[in-house]
């Protein structure tokens, strides 16, 4: 299937839903505050969602909304505060402002932060749209269109997995007819824990195992087990009690499946138009033309002068930048290295060097030539060129900063580490452990390990899973979160393994609890 096509489907859906429904507003203002959608339960559904068709497409919903997760607010707070990205003020006052930007990166967040605030709005505000789709659902026949349900039901508890591992203890909504004036408690991590599990082991039976082309980007089978896998393999993190059997079980049915395979290179995960990927579990589809401005990342990280190496039509902004030590995990030799990063003298696409015009002439000591450096002055005030830049995701030539290729939340590469950390973690000297590592190694052209320890399955799901989105929950698994950094010359508090509930939920909902220390 091309993509053009699914993103345009996802889109008629969307927009049929949206007619279909009048006046429905899926603003990110929704939040747990905010439950009462008086339009939605006054929809009469004697005259919406009656055929097949008609349900298919309210479903694009749900879809279109998790492309919010990579959205700009969501960038910061799903990478900035690991070990993997940085966004440092640039002399002269870019990216500098309040500070916000770097407080992810130095663990010194406000309570408030307003890049925290933007993540939990919209990530509730999707939980609602689910609520309402099941809602819906449920009020035409629940026995008929249970798959449809069960459907919307693990992409709403995908959203509870990033809500748990980010904030932990959240309110459970499950509800959509809420009475007016609903005001949603909060619930403990275990809690959420649990309503994960359950949402997904009474559902998954409804769910599709068919992976083809018209399951492309559908949370089905496989999608539901990944999330069990992910629940379990951070259960010590979210419970207290390890699930690492169950963990193995959840692994083993996906490889097991022979619906997934490596891909012969690194690279062709990541190129545009990587729908045909045999690693995508589960895929969020972006398009430079139907998702203008979904997934922005060349523009976010390249420096303004890069726009002449990829004859770009929208100029970058100079920002996001790997972190130094990350940069460094990766040998030379590591073919991840070169498809990952963009560093050292930038050339234009006819090979001429690139220059800055704006570059600090009493502090670059590379001139005006943008000469992209592992190595930064200072996380609040760095010079410009500082900083290694990402292209994991294909650059195309005569982009317009949108990003062309799918994001995989769930890759087989990450379900085969994890299986092999998980037998590490039942027994060190697992043979069979090391083997799965070194599948990677090999694929990356560099030796294999003789031996395995606790650093070397840290490391390489880094250098494997780089911006895939899991770097946060596994420094939190393998306890070197709050470790310093050449940014963080300290320990940072443990109670930053949580987010902070925003500032002005709690002011306007007396029944939510702020997490420890903030």
């Amino acid at each position: 299937m091309k993509k053009a096509y699914i993103l345009k489907t996802i889109g008629s859906y969307m927009r049929k839903s949206l007619a279909a429904a009048g006046l429905i507003c899926l603003s990110l203002n929704y939040s747990c505050t905010d439950l009462d959608e008086t339009l939605y339960s006054q929809l009469d559904n004697d005259n919406f969602l009656q055929t097949e068709e008609e349900i298919s497409s309210a479903l694009g919903a749900a879809y279109s909304g998790l492309r919010t997760f990579q959205k700009n607010d969501h960038m910061w707070t799903i990478y900035c505060t690991t070990d993997e990205v940085a966004v440092p003020g640039r002399t002269g006052g870019d990216w500098a402002g309040d500070g916000q930007d770097q407080q992810m990166t130095d663990h010194k967040w406000i309570a408030n932060n307003r890049f925290y605030r933007g993540t939990w709005e919209a990530f509730f505000a999707q939980v609602n749209t689910c609520n309402r789709l099941i809602y819906q659902l449920e009020q035409i026949d629940p026995a008929k269109y249970a798959a449809y349900i069960s459907e919307v039901k693990t992409i709403r508890a995908l959203w509870y997995l990033w809500l748990i591992d980010m904030w932990g203890n959240v309110p459970i909504v499950e509800k959509f007819d809420v009475p007016s004036g609903y005001l949603p408690s909060t619930n403990t991590r275990k809690e959420v824990y649990d309503f994960i599990e359950k949402e997904i082991n009474d559902n998954v039976a409804n769910l599709t195992k068919d992976k083809s082309n018209l399951t492309y980007a559908r949370a089905d089978y496989w999608t539901a087990k990944a999330i069990l896998a992910k629940l379990y393999l951070n259960a010590e993190v979210y419970t207290g009690t390890a699930q690492w059997q169950k963990a193995l079980d959840a692994c083993n049915e996906i490889i097991n499946s022979g619906k997934f395979s490596l891909t012969n290179t690194y690279r062709e995960n990541f190129i545009s138009k990587n729908e045909g990927s045999s690693e995508a579990i589960f895929a969020i589809p972006f398009d430079d033309i139907y998702t203008e401005w979904g997934w922005i990342l060349p523009l976010v990280s390249l420096h303004y002068s890069s726009q002449q190496t990829f004859n770009m039509t929208n100029g970058p902004w100079n920002g996001l930048s790997v972190q130094t030590e990350f940069f460094y995990l990766y040998e030379d030799d590591d073919i991840r290295k070169s498809d990952n990063f963009l560093w050292g003298p930038q050339y234009s696409s006819t090979g001429e060097p690139i220059t800055d015009s704006g570059y600090e002439k009493d502090l670059d000591p590379d001139g005006p030539q943008v000469n992209f450096t592992p190595e930064f002055v200072s996380l609040y005030n760095t010079i410009r060129q500082s900083g290694v830049r990402v292209k994991k995701w294909e650059i195309e030539m005569g982009s317009n900063g949108f990003l062309n290729s799918d994001f995989f939340p769930f890759r087989y590469s990450d379900i085969m580490l994890m299986k092999a950390e998980i037998l590490w973690r039942m027994n060190p000297a697992s043979t069979e452990a090391l083997t799965l590592v070194n599948l990677f190694r090999a694929r990356a052209g560099v030796a294999p390990f003789t031996t395995l320890a606790e650093k070397d399955l840290l490391e390489e799901r880094g250098r494997e899973l780089f911006m895939e989105s899991w770097r946060r929950s596994d420094m939190i698994r393998f306890g070197k979160y709050n470790d310093p950094t050449i940014f963080r010359p300290y320990k940072s508090e443990e109670f930053r393994r949580l987010y902070p509930v925003p500032k002005d939920q709690l002011d306007a909902n007396p029944n939510l609890k702020q997490n420890p220390g903030y």
